[in-house]
């Protein structure tokens, strides 16, 4: 227990004090980056201490090695909470950036666990100053170690860029506390580069664990003495002056504590106005009241519209609340108006655009949509023409091949249908296509088609029909439309049917192949004396 080891001890343990106590404060800029910083400085300072205690120089390099962590960690969690705290960055560290900041500490100390293998981390000539028991080691760095020291160096700069750039842009006591804040961070770059470089020791150790102490003896005098974390306060004052939109804070009787200068403007006010009730304000305390009375969650915006002429707010309510032992306590509210005129305006412009343009695709749409349906289906009857045929084949021959059914295809002609037109005239025959169309229609199946392909020629399809269940179908189609005569212009006039059938994929497997020999058996109904159904030879 020399004095290295217990006063790296003692730095360990403020370490330890000053994580706790920046855990229970409020939260403010990398917090959380702030408190893994000084875990990763544990870590290798609790490393170090063991290193200084260890005997054996085998263990005292196992200490070194075990130290990496928190040595690549540290210069790490150093620069992202800088980076957050000059940006007034609140939100964690997602898991996915928390995971891939801890890959390289973690790659770095598997190789550095690895060096009796490869010997690239600590070279041969790693060995005690001394004969001595316990005395310190004298590391020969080797080529990997010094790429992790790239690295850290690389922390370093971002760390002391980052800082430089927030003095330079910043004043009076805003600029004293970031060039604090270089000083702080350049004391153990300091130390650490001297060991690398220059190779000096303190102790006969690495001295960059013991220049935490004055990191922490510096963070407690900027913590305690200057408060550092109160400044933040006095930032969201000046920001507050300076916004351009109307900020009031209320209590919770509705008296009005405080108020931007914009919110001023807004009501018009210059004296008299701080404790007066926010229903009493003028131009828009009693709209603004009547809406906060309202349901509603302060996280999401509400509109204040104002008349006279018309100016439109959107409303952010967030509540001031206290945490002390007992509970919570509501202090008030602080009520953010956001100026959208222009944006509301513009809204309402292009909602009345939208809904022109919407109309007018609705119409074309339609019209897109009845030119579709006409262009498949045949104008006289109604059914589907040929355009449509391919596409209908194609899906339920897909359906059939998974599902394992056949197909039924029946071509049904008219009987005498020229002789009909000749004698009765086109009008009629024209009553008995559609009288023909309507009733195979009505006699099909959810699942069948008929289209209608030539002048007195149509086209059934009956998915998952065999030949027999087929044959009864249009056999009973046949023998009811011939006995039923069509109602036409011109009276009652009787009509048959003859048709032809044929089955996917016994007769075939194309479209064509299938009404080949559809069209074959419907010539063989002809020839058989009409009025029949008939399958191929």
């Amino acid at each position: 227990m020399s004095f290295p080891v217990l006063l790296t001890g003692a730095v360990c343990v403020g370490v330890v004090l000053l994580a706790r106590w920046v855990r229970r404060q409020r939260s403010f800029p990398g917090r959380d980056s702030f408190i893994l910083l000084h875990l990763g400085s544990l870590w290798w300072l609790a490393a170090a201490s063991l290193e200084m205690a260890a005997q054996a120089p085998t263990c005292k390099v196992f200490w070194a090695t075990m130290a990496w962590p928190g040595i690549i960690g540290v210069p790490t969690f150093w620069a992202v909470f800088l980076w957050q705290y000059v940006n007034s960055v609140r939100q964690p560290l997602p898991s996915r950036s928390l995971l891939g900041l801890t890959l390289v500490p973690l790659l770095v100390w598997l190789m550095a666990l690895s060096n009796p293998w490869h010997g690239l981390f600590y070279g041969t000539g790693t060995t005690p100053m001394s004969a001595e028991p316990g005395a310190p080691v004298r590391y020969d760095h080797g080529p990997l170690f010094h790429a992790a020291a790239v690295y850290v160096y690389l922390g370093m700069t971002f760390c002391l860029g980052v800082v430089i750039r927030a003095a330079v842009i910043s004043y009076g006591v805003h600029r004293r506390h970031y060039l604090a804040f270089v000083v702080v961070t350049l004391v153990p770059w300091a130390a650490n580069v001297s060991y690398v470089v220059f190779d000096r020791t303190l102790f006969g150790f690495d001295p960059t664990p013991f220049s935490f102490a004055f990191t922490l003896a510096a963070f407690a005098w900027l913590i305690v003495g200057v408060r550092l974390f109160d400044l933040l306060p006095v930032a969201r004052h000046l920001l507050l002056e300076e916004l351009l939109d109307p900020v009031l804070v209320v209590d919770p009787q509705w008296r009005v504590l405080e108020a931007n200068p914009a919110a001023l403007k807004l009501a018009g006010l210059r004296n008299g106005w701080q404790g007066r009730k926010l229903i009493d304000w003028p131009v828009f305390g009693a709209e603004l009241h009547a809406l906060l009375q309202t349901s509603w969650s302060g996280e999401q915006d509400r509109l204040l519209t104002l008349a006279g002429p018309a100016r439109y707010y959107e409303v952010r309510s967030r509540a001031i609340e206290r945490v002390t032992r007992s509970g919570t306590h509501v202090l008030g509210q602080m009520l953010y108006l956001r100026d959208v005129t222009q944006r509301h305006l513009g809204e309402l412009k292009l909602s009345e655009a939208l809904a022109t343009s919407e109309e007018r695709l609705r119409i074309i749409s339609s019209l897109h949509e009845r030119l579709q349906e006409q262009a498949l289906r045949d104008p006289l009857t109604g059914l589907y023409n040929r355009r449509y045929l391919d596409e209908f084949f194609s899906r339920e021959v897909a359906r059939a091949r998974r599902e394992r059914e056949p197909i039924a295809l029946a071509l049904i002609d008219l009987d005498h249908f020229k002789a009909l037109n000749d004698q009765h005239g086109h009008l009629i025959g024209d009553d008995v296509l559609r009288a023909v169309a309507r009733h195979l229609g009505e006699n099909l199946r959810g699942s069948d088609a008929v289209f209608r392909i030539g002048g007195e020629e149509f086209l059934l399809i009956l998915p998952g029909a065999d030949a027999d269940e087929a044959r009864r179908r249009l056999e009973t189609l046949c023998r009811e439309r011939a006995a039923t005569p069509v109602e036409t212009r011109g009276g009652p006039c009787g009509v048959t049917l003859s048709a032809g059938m044929a089955i996917w994929p016994d007769q075939g497997q194309a479209l064509d192949e299938l009404l080949h020999a559809a069209d074959a058996a419907l010539y063989r109904a002809k020839r058989e004396g009409r009025n029949r159904v008939c399958s191929p030879a």
